[in-house]
């Protein structure tokens, strides 16, 4: 059966997901028709850590999708995770000689004369997004379409892939018979989708933390300003208990369903984890230290930021590593020094923190779909 489905890939560091959703509306709304994943062993900032099993673990998601929808994909859109991805930024202006209606093509121009940046050999460019305008120096807007002005300035965010996830991706898929591919930026498509849902109408701080990565973006106007990716997640947190308490990896990770940092445990206090005492106050703390670990990183990564960073600037914590930790938000909170909110949503279809990155896939490709071709050049296979 034909799938008329929008239908897209998202690689996180422990799963991989594979959606089928139908469009409401032309602004990125959606209902989740299917949903398929796979575990794999994911990556870090350069690699696979296990290149041989991608092909079975991306085959596989697809195929619980397939056999869900009773269709065959043909289409899909496929985010970038942050670890093969690169962002810069680039400002272009355009002077006219008298007072001019801005059009579209005004805004192709801007983008046009803004790709200053060569990519290389090791990456492919994804193309270049409008963050917002400058209208004659003095008004700023995030859609110039239809305003009048002299001068036009935009700030323009450009992605760019690393050719080595895009070589396997595209081979695995050409492999079981998927050759139409549309590339985004998994961060980008996920920040804006959590800011827009979160009601963030400037800048927005996004961190995502996974199980085996996290990734911190800033979001401004309509595209990404920054991102950075580290090897730090809900794993780690598992692993430490795991060394500190002398237990197994599954029973750690059982614990973390236990633990409430929010808790004033003292010595003595124990969590029950399957009819076995755990030393609460030894958890919690071996939990906090991890966790101000990844607070130590998030700063550390916004000090190769060279934008600037209104101190209002709200922060939302997505991602399954530590949204579902009970007072976890709030202890990164602490260390930050900055209010941490946890993202949410009122539609019970896009609640699910390890699928915001999925969602803003989806939402960005229906948009995507509704644009005509020349405004984005998202790479094709």
């Amino acid at each position: 059966m034909k799938n008329n489905f929008v239908n897209i890939l998202d690689f996180g560091s422990g799963k991989i997901t594979c959606m089928a959703a139908t469009k409401v509306s032309d602004d990125g709304e959606f209902v989740i028709k299917a949903v398929g994943q796979t575990n794999y062993n994911g990556f870090d900032d350069n690699a696979w850590y296990e290149p041989n099993t991608i092909k079975d673990a991306i085959e596989g998601a697809i195929r619980q999708v397939e056999e869900k929808t009773k269709t065959s994909i043909n289409n899909l859109y496929v985010g970038v995770p942050g670890a093969f991805c690169a962002v810069a930024t680039s400002e272009a202006s355009i002077i006219y000689r008298s007072k001019t209606k801005l059009d579209q093509n005004d805004v192709n121009e801007i983008v046009k004369k803004a790709d200053i940046y060569g990519c290389g050999a090791d990456y492919t460019p994804l193309g270049g997004k409008p963050v917002y305008f400058i209208i004659d120096g003095a008004i700023k807007t995030t859609d110039a379409v239809g305003t009048i002005a002299s001068k036009l300035t935009g700030l323009v965010s450009f992605s760019y892939m690393k050719n080595y996830f895009k070589k396997t991706v595209s081979r695995a898929l050409s492999n079981i018979g998927i050759t139409n591919v549309t590339y985004f930026n998994a961060c980008d498509a996920q920040a804006k989708y959590v800011a827009q849902q979160m009601r963030c109408t400037d800048h927005c701080i996004v961190i995502d933390v996974g199980h085996l990565t996290t990734t911190v973006s800033l979001c401004g106007g309509n595209a990404l300003l920054f991102e950075r990716s580290f090897a730090l997640g809900s794993a780690y947190l598992g692993s430490d208990l795991m060394q500190v308490l002398g237990c197994d990896f599954p029973f750690a990770m059982q614990i973390l369903e236990k633990v409430n940092l929010n808790l004033d445990v003292k010595n003595g206090d124990i969590y029950t984890v399957n009819g076995k005492a755990v030393d609460a106050h030894q958890a919690n703390e071996v939990i906090k230290a991890r966790i101000q670990q990844i607070s130590q990183y998030i700063v550390k990564s916004f000090s190769y930021c060279d934008k600037e960073i209104p101190r209002t600037t709200p922060i939302i914590l997505t991602g399954g590593g530590l949204t579902y930790l009970r007072g976890g938000a709030d202890w990164l909170a602490t260390q930050l020094c900055k209010p941490v909110r946890v993202y949410d949503s009122v539609n019970p279809q896009t609640k699910r923190n390890e699928y915001t990155s999925c969602y803003g896939l989806i939402s960005e490709a229906i948009k995507t779909g509704t644009k005509s071709k020349g405004l984005f050049s998202f790479f094709r296979k």
